[in-house]
């Protein structure tokens, strides 16, 4: 089972048909940013219809037995996720209404605080807010998986103890292989270890090094990666980007609340290394795996084992 914890594509079928052509099975697709709650369900509402419409290759899951009933079928799973929690407002319902119509991961911040806490690129993080720490009890009511990949890394460290259930950094890298706000400190990683999360590593270029990275060099912080806290708590999450017009990433970056004054400000999309350049390339990451001496069955947990056990853990029946 080949599960990448989070892409962020604008779907259409010929996208389905590259992330396929890597093998992949499941994808975490962002469904969700800086929507409000009716924009959001918009976006759902839009999914279910996609999903129906090429229900012959794509299909919307929310459990584990989905999972495998999907790829029994032969078609891509679909987790439907929000890369922030602003359209939960203030109500701890909002967690369970959106995990019935098949939201099943949620972060808790974006690019900016929100009234649950605060993000990575915040000057100051206060931690996870009182709101905060109710609504991190409501989506494990929901069996919703908690995901703190944008979050500043004191409300990311309080929602690992606040949970009840394990985390996930869905596409973020340590800290210690690419100096970024974006990425995470060991001592973080080891707390989301320690209570069973996993940490989805990120192939997006602005935050692994850039495009110039070695194959070699990437698996290489993989293998680290599970030497410090264990592979059974290792995963990929590419942030895949695919299908977006060259000007999607002003809006995906900053949405309304920093637009640029102008269309010279609008940043393009990085270039992906050579031997990466997108989820088409599955079987390269894999190869890089075997090199830098995964066995096969610790390759395979982190392309998509680890995944499977923590949407057990988290989704429920």
């Amino acid at each position: 089972m080949i599960i990448d914890g989070l892409q962020i594509n604008d779907w259409s079928r010929p996208v389905v048909e590259q992330v396929r052509s890597g093998g992949i099975d499941v994808v975490h697709a962002t469904c969700g940013v800086w929507e409000d709650m009716a924009g959001t369900l918009t976006r759902i509402g839009s999914w279910r219809h996609f999903a129906r419409q090429n229900a012959d290759l794509v299909r919307i899951v929310t459990s584990v037995a989905d999972i495998e009933q999907a790829a029994s079928d032969d078609v891509l799973g679909i987790v439907l996720g929000f890369q922030n929690s602003s359209m939960l407002g203030d109500d701890p319902e909002m967690a369970g209404i959106f995990a019935d119509v098949g939201v099943r991961v949620i972060q808790l911040t974006y690019n900016i605080a929100n009234h649950l806490g605060s993000s990575c690129w915040e000057p100051h993080d206060g931690g996870l807010t009182r709101a905060g720490h109710r609504m991190v009890a409501a989506l494990d009511d929901a069996g919703v998986l908690i995901d703190i990949s944008h979050v500043g890394n004191a409300t990311g460290r309080d929602a690992i103890d606040a949970s009840a259930n394990p985390i996930a950094v869905t596409h973020g890298n340590p800290a210690s292989f690419c100096d970024s706000p974006r990425n995470k400190p060991d001592d973080l990683i080891r707390a989301l270890a320690d209570r069973d999360g996993i940490i989805g590593c990120t192939l997006y270029p602005l935050f692994m090094g850039g495009a110039d990275v070695p194959r070699s060099t990437y698996c290489r912080m993989l293998a680290d990666l599970a030497d410090m806290v264990g592979v059974e708590h290792v995963a990929i999450g590419t942030d895949a980007v695919v299908g977006w017009s060259p000007d999607a990433l002003g809006w995906m970056r900053n949405g309304r609340w920093n637009r640029p004054k102008n269309p010279d400000e609008v940043p393009p999309f990085p270039p992906w290394p050579a031997w990466f350049q997108g989820p088409q390339d599955f079987p390269s990451l894999a190869e890089g795996l075997d090199e830098v001496g995964f066995l096969p069955e610790e390759r395979d947990a982190v392309l998509g084992d680890n995944w499977m056990r923590l949407f057990g853990q988290v989704f429920g029946g």
